[in-house]
């Protein structure tokens, strides 16, 4: 029998992230919106970051 391997190349895996997270971050800009949200000092109560 004919040995059909379906493995997918770790490159092509991280290529789609990097893909899909900058298209989400486009998207987020074209609409006029920011990546940080203006509660994360609430969630992330760090000295300096206020």
């Amino acid at each position: 029998m004919k040995d059909t391997s379906s493995n997918v190349p770790f490159w092509w895996v991280l290529l789609f992230i990097v893909l899909a997270l900058g298209a989400g971050a486009a998207i987020v800009f074209a609409v006029g919106g920011s990546l940080i949200s203006a509660g994360a000092g609430a969630l992330l109560p760090l000295p300096g970051l206020h």
